[in-house]
């Protein structure tokens, strides 16, 4: 096992412990009181296993009774208190774990890019492009109502945006709508024939404020090329035809089964209703939460879902009761939860799109992109959040995002200081020094998507020619982000990348891609990345007291790897492959537990 701990946000530094630091062998075993149902009692034994719980990380036995965990500790300890008649399974020396918690996510949508068609390739060529396109349309498996919608596109194609134009939105396709959709979740781009439905053409564009225009490409008589980022792609996806309840659902229980069987048994459901345009919430508007209600009702919720209704702070407090209801509508589903409300602060930093608001302008433009909202609106709603209960969950990729949502959450410290709530800000691409500290002294956790901290074109090409240098220095600065006390949380912004946590942890800890090393002094601790996919998403969801590390009492969701992911190198975590995959105590992936 490992033998050295790093642990951050929660005021215990790098301690060391081992087996018989531990001493397991006389380790205090809290049992449930004895159950008098007939539920079987499982124990699980000879494995290495994780707990995440700080102060007893590491353990020799697991048991099982109904949903719950009954005890972990030694295996002597474990079996007395499961009792003679337990069932007892032998692991064969494999890991086993909690089950990973995933603190920033959009399963419904990453769903429907397991139904619908995925570009399949990251190299970028337009005449291959077409080729794809051509054929998807002789399937007609990836059609929403008339539109035909490819998602996963590399963001290189945007530089090519008015020569994919010239072929897409001509002759054989000149009447068939046709969406792209980048695999950011941010950017896409639209043919003529779905912008003319949309209404986007040069009158359009040219009317437009100036801040609003830099959400669509176009040329210099305003005429559109068909590209489009978040208010521009916000416009484009409200135009298309509602996807069907049935793809919906499809695309729910895919999603369910995929998150599973990558050893996540809950997340962060980041916009249950609204988008990334940061529109208010309006009354009535359920988004997709009918259908984690659906799938619950029918025993395919196998994961805690904590999911999040987007908001705008320009809008009023308003929305905040609309929140509320939704709580209220939806609080008898079981396995779901409504604990706060999501806030965009601002877009993306790639080019072209540099919608992510930073401290210094653009090098290639001088412009300055502000937050998505006034501040003091920001600051009233995340204060008034708060003092009714409710988490904030923020997306903030630039400096100046992480800066203006730092201040909100800092006044609401102050405004309400008896509040316990851990808000985040998620992304967090770039953060300058003196905002990093303040993660930790506002107790706000870092939903952070490290399988993106690499060098590749995404983070150099597209970057780092356009930004302050001094601000590229700090991307995603985890490690600066934990030595300084802040909660890292494991994410992965599916269906923007997989969401497979291994692959995370690998990239965290090696931050190795294409062009190099990303900032070697950023690598992250193994343990850290362990504890940052467990316990602390666990917190981002307000469910520690329930879920994200195996003690007696909660719910019993364990996870069965291949391979110790502890002391394996890095490239054999990269392959760690998930044998099984447990929910409240019902094997929901795979088999072994």
């Amino acid at each position: 096992m490992h033998k050295e701990l790093f642990v951050r946000g929660s005021g215990i530094g790098p301690i060391r412990m081992g087996l018989v630091a531990l001493g397991l062998s006389a380790l205090t075993v809290t049992a449930l009181a004895r159950e008098t149902s007939s539920a079987t009692t499982t124990v699980y034994v000879n494995a290495h296993v994780f707990t995440a719980e700080i102060s007893a990380p590491y353990a020799e036995a697991v048991a099982v009774r109904g949903t719950k965990i009954l005890a972990v500790g030694t295996r002597q300890s474990v079996e007395k208190a499961a009792g003679k008649s337990a069932h007892e399974v032998d692991l064969h020396g494999q890991f086993l774990m909690p089950g990973m918690i995933d603190a920033h996510a959009h399963p419904i949508y990453g769903g429907i890019t397991l139904v619908m068609s995925q570009y399949p390739d990251t190299a970028i060529s337009v005449p291959d492009l077409v080729n794809f396109i051509r054929r998807q349309i002789g399937d007609k498996a990836s059609f929403i109502g008339d539109t035909l919608v490819i998602h996963g596109l590399d963001l290189g194609f945007w530089s090519h945006a008015s020569d994919i134009d010239a072929i897409l939105s001509q002759g054989d396709f000149a009447a068939l709508p046709i969406v792209l959709n980048g695999y950011d979740g941010h950017t896409g781009w639209a043919n003529q024939a779905a912008r003319l439905r949309a209404g986007i053409n040069a009158e359009f564009i040219r009317h437009l404020p100036v801040e609003k225009q830099k959400f669509f490409g176009f040329d210099a008589n305003f005429a559109p090329n068909g590209f489009v980022v978040d208010f521009g792609k916000g416009i484009i996806d409200q135009s298309l035809p509602a996807p069907s309840p049935g793809l919906l659902l499809a695309a729910g229980k895919a999603a369910v089964r995929y998150m599973n069987s990558v050893g996540i048994t809950g997340w962060l459901d980041a916009a249950a209703t609204g988008s990334a345009s940061g529109d208010p919430l309006v009354a009535g508007d359920s988004g997709i939460l009918p259908i984690y209600r659906e799938l619950a009702d029918t025993g395919l919720l196998t994961a805690h879902v904590a999911a999040y209704p987007v908001v705008s702070p320009d809008a009023g407090l308003g929305q905040i009761a609309l929140v509320e209801k939704l709580r209220h509508q939806f609080s008898n589903v079981p396995n779901l939860t409504i604990p706060g409300l999501k806030i965009f602060a601002d877009g993306v930093i790639e080019f072209p799109a540099q919608t992510a608001a930073m401290l210094k302008p653009y090098t290639n433009t001088g412009t300055k992109v502000e937050p998505m909202f006034k501040q003091a609106a920001m600051n009233r709603m995340v204060v008034e959040a708060d003092k009714r209960g409710f988490q904030v969950h923020v997306h903030a990729l630039g400096d100046a995002a992480v800066r203006a949502s730092l201040d909100a959450f800092e006044l609401a410290r102050q405004q309400n200081p008896a509040g316990k709530l851990k808000h985040a800000i998620t992304h967090v691409q770039f953060a300058s020094d003196d905002d990093q500290g303040r993660f930790a002294r506002y107790n706000v956790i870092a939903a952070l998507q490290l399988l993106w901290a690499e060098a590749d074109t995404s983070t150099v090409e597209m970057v780092k020619p356009y930004v302050d240098p001094a601000a590229y220095e700090t991307m995603y600065a985890a490690r600066s982000l934990l030595d300084k006390g802040a909660t890292i949380a494991g994410a992965s912004d599916w269906p923007v990348s997989t969401a497979e946590p291994f692959m995370a942890m690998y990239m965290a800890e090696t931050r190795d891609g294409g062009e190099g090393v990303l900032f070697a002094n950023q690598k992250m601790p193994r343990m850290a990345m362990m504890y940052a996919y467990t316990r602390n998403s666990a917190q981002a969801l307000n469910q520690l007291g329930t879920i994200g590390t195996l003690a007696a009492g909660k719910r019993a969701d364990l996870v069965l790897v291949d391979r110790d992911v502890l002391t394996v190198s890095a490239t054999e975590l990269k392959d760690a492959r998930v044998m099984s995959t447990m929910f409240a105590g019902k094997v929901v992936y795979g088999h072994g537990l």
